[in-house]
């Protein structure tokens, strides 16, 4: 059986490297298309105009608009291909969705691509139509923040609850704090609780301790650097406040092999067409320059 979402289809997926000074020329398709910058610099032409290549910053190419790209530095990019129902379309033209858009948190569209190699490896039905509700949930939040109205109300809405305890906050400490020697004893000191209070308070919450919490978050982030980075293992272990051979060691036992095959496997799929609709023909893809 055959599952899509009936208003936003994702044709074709890819992680692509580019080299500096490579780009694709000017050209324009009858589909939509998002490309996402995690790293590199250039410039983007849409419909006539430029803009700045940014890192964490998406560009909406439109069907049968015109555009090209120049990368004057090595770049790694997300790009996604899709069709959008006509009552989709007329949101996104009623919402005046620009051709740039700053993207706070990239992980959404990194589970993206990890899901759509997964089913490259291992097809699944399901999973094409849990990547089209991903990114139309995704490109909902961006119409939804190109509202006047609604940038005009939100911060005036309630926030989740999760945002204003103290757990909450803690998170947000260890997050900004993956490099640093952090105790329990230090981040205690930081709030000012006594320690058996935080160990309550994440178990309660979380189901763990905040230093199981905080090495959790530390193999995540690592993970995210080992596939979406050059960075060299070493790097990566000093990035999240771990030794090499600690690293390596933590990640057999949490994902069942060592860094360098993480990033192996990520190697295997970079530069691929991942196909998610069987009608789509890679036949008219850009060449890259």
């Amino acid at each position: 059986m055959k599952l899509r979402d009936s208003q936003l289809q994702v044709l074709w997926m890819a992680r692509i490297d580019y080299s500096k000074n490579s780009g694709v020329k000017v050209h324009s398709h009858d589909f939509y298309q998002l490309q996402l910058i995690i790293s590199g610099e250039g410039i983007v032409e849409i419909d006539g105009h430029t803009y700045p290549v940014l890192p964490n910053h998406c560009y909406i190419f439109k069907k049968n608009v015109s555009h090209g790209f120049h990368f004057s530095k090595e770049a790694i990019t997300i790009d996604i291909k899709f069709t959008l129902a006509q009552d989709f379309i007329q949101l996104i033209e009623v919402t005046n969705l620009g051709d740039t858009y700053h993207i706070d948190n990239m992980d959404e569209f990194k589970q993206l691509f990890q899901l759509s190699s997964l089913n490259l490896k291992r097809p699944d039905n399901l999973i094409p139509y849990r990547i089209d509700v991903g990114l139309k949930s995704a490109l909902l939040c961006m119409l939804h923040n190109s509202f006047s109205e609604f940038n005009s109300l939100k911060n005036s809405l309630k926030a989740p609850i999760l945002e204003t305890n103290d757990g909450f906050l803690m998170v947000e400490y260890l997050k900004q704090n993956l490099q640093s020697k952090v105790s329990l004893e230090d981040m205690a000191r930081h709030f000012g609780f006594h320690p058996h209070y935080l160990i309550e308070l994440f178990k309660k919450s979380l189901g763990t301790t905040p230093m199981q919490y905080l090495q959790s978050l530390r193999l995540e982030k690592a993970k995210e650097y080992l596939e979406f980075t050059s960075y060299s293992i070493s790097e990566i272990a000093e990035l999240v406040g771990f030794t090499t051979p600690y690293f390596s060691r933590l990640c057999c036992e949490r994902f069942g092999m060592p860094p360098t095959q993480i990033r192996e496997q990520m190697r295997t799929v970079v530069g691929k067409d991942i196909i998610l609709e069987q009608d789509f023909t890679v036949d008219s893809q850009p060449s890259i320059y």
